[in-house]
């Protein structure tokens, strides 16, 4: 765990930031998944193309499991999006929102972070790096640090920091299930990719047509 002190840091910056410069959160999601991503790609090689692309021709040991978190994804983001407001009407869930600007360059950046650094980051740091195996009490405790840290990123109030431990809970299950790093990155990308791209090019084609 001694690794872990910086990241816990950043994050814990990155939490105080977004509270008090609410309106610079795409910089601030930018910076923090950007340093995230330098840390442990960089520093202690949690990541390579290599054996991605290994796995690139497992249909059984890697695409299926992909497919399956990729549907949890899509369940939990349905009951986060429309079953769960339905049962809290008045509670404000207290989610962080990434304000940016609609221009060519702010649209690019939030692109780029949501689909691709974010997704890899997240699973870097929240999966590969926080939870340990060995015990069953020692890998509960650190599934159920991981699942915290992660929605403690993106929420500041209890409904939405449960909301988005739920979202995490397929990556988790299937990082847990497999101990492939692989396996949950991928579902994570394509998640990001299908949840995202429509309003980006939607985003883009405003811009090329005022």
């Amino acid at each position: 765990m001694n690794r872990l002190y910086i990241p816990f840091l950043w994050e814990l910056l990155f939490i105080f930031a977004t509270i008090h410069f609410p309106k610079q959160t795409l910089m601030l999601f930018f910076v923090f998944y950007m340093g995230i991503l330098y840390y442990f790609y960089f520093f202690y090689k949690q990541f390579s193309f290599r054996k991605l692309y290994k796995n690139f021709g497992r249909i059984v040991t890697f695409w299926i499991p992909v497919a399956l978190t990729f549907f949890g994804l899509y369940l939990t983001d349905f009951l986060k999006t429309n079953i769960i407001p339905s049962w809290f009407p008045m509670t404000r869930d207290g989610t962080v929102q990434i304000i940016y600007h609609n221009e060519l360059f702010p649209t690019f950046i939030y692109a780029v972070m949501m689909i691709v650094i974010k997704p890899v980051a997240e699973e870097l740091f929240y999966r590969k790096a926080l939870i340990r195996f060995g015990s069953k009490k020692k890998v509960l405790a650190f599934t159920i640090l991981s699942l915290l840290l992660c929605a403690l990123s993106r929420a500041h109030g209890l409904l939405g920091i449960a909301e988005w431990m739920l979202m995490a809970l397929p990556v988790t299950i299937a990082y847990l299930a497999t101990r492939n790093i692989y396996i949950s990155l991928m579902a994570h990308v394509l998640w990001e990719f299908y949840d995202n791209i429509y309003s980006v090019i939607y985003t883009f084609a405003r811009i090329f047509n005022r």
